[in-house]
C-alpha cells in the first residue's frame, strides 16, 4: 500500500479517535497512542517510526476540521510531555493567526471548544482552560483553581478561538 493510501485511512481513523476522546470533558491522547490506535482500527501498519509519519496525519486532520467548521481536534493530541508542540501550530497556520505567546494556554481552550462540541459533561464557562495534568502541574494551575474558585469567563472568538477585546471584536477574523 502506497503512503498516500495508508495517510487516508490513518487521517480517518484519527479523526474518529480524536472525536471519542473529545466525548469526555478532559480526555486527551498521546501521539503514541493515537498512532497506535489508528493502525489498530485501520487495519493498516506501519514499522516507521511514528515520528516520521504522524505529524502529516495530524495535519490531514486539522485541514479537514478547519475546512469542515469543526473545532481543532489535533489539541487533543499532546507529546509525552503533555505538550501540544508544535504541530499545534498549523492549526494556528490555517486560520491565518499569529502564534500565541503561550500555545498551551490556547490549545487547552482549543480542547475545551472540542469538548463543548463533542462531550455531554462539559462545564458551562471554563475558568481555567483544561490543561492537560503535567502542563497544569508544572504551572500550579491546581493550587490557583482551589485558591480562586470564582473566576470571570474569558470571551474568546468563536473562529480563532483567541482572546476577545473589551469591544467583543475579533481583530484577527
Amino acid at each position: 500500500m502506497s503512503f498516500r493510501d495508508a495517510a487516508i485511512a490513518w487521517s480517518l481513523a484519527a479523526h474518529e479517535v480524536l472525536v471519542e476522546t473529545a466525548s469526555t470533558y478532559g480526555h486527551f491522547i498521546t501521539v503514541t497512542e493515537l498512532a497506535e490506535r489508528v493502525q489498530d482500527m485501520s487495519g493498516v501498519h506501519t514499522n516507521a517510526p511514528t515520528r516520521t509519519w504522524m505529524d502529516a496525519i495530524l495535519r490531514k486532520v486539522a485541514r479537514r476540521c478547519h475546512g469542515a467548521g469543526e473545532p481543532p481536534l489535533t489539541a487533543l493530541c499532546v507529546n509525552r510531555n503533555h505538550k501540544v508542540g508544535d504541530i499545534y501550530k498549523y492549526v494556528l497556520e490555517l486560520a491565518a493567526l499569529p502564534i500565541p505567546d503561550d500555545l498551551e494556554l490556547h490549545a487547552g481552550y482549543a480542547r475545551w471548544q472540542c469538548y463543548a462540541t463533542y462531550a455531554a459533561d462539559v462545564p458551562a464557562e471554563p475558568g481555567v482552560p483544561p490543561l492537560t495534568p503535567k502542563v497544569a502541574a508544572a504551572r500550579g494551575v491546581a493550587a490557583a483553581a482551589e485558591a480562586k474558585p470564582e473566576q470571570t469567563r474569558v470571551a474568546l472568538c468563536s473562529e480563532c478561538f483567541t482572546q476577545l477585546p473589551a469591544n467583543g471584536v475579533c481583530y484577527y477574523c
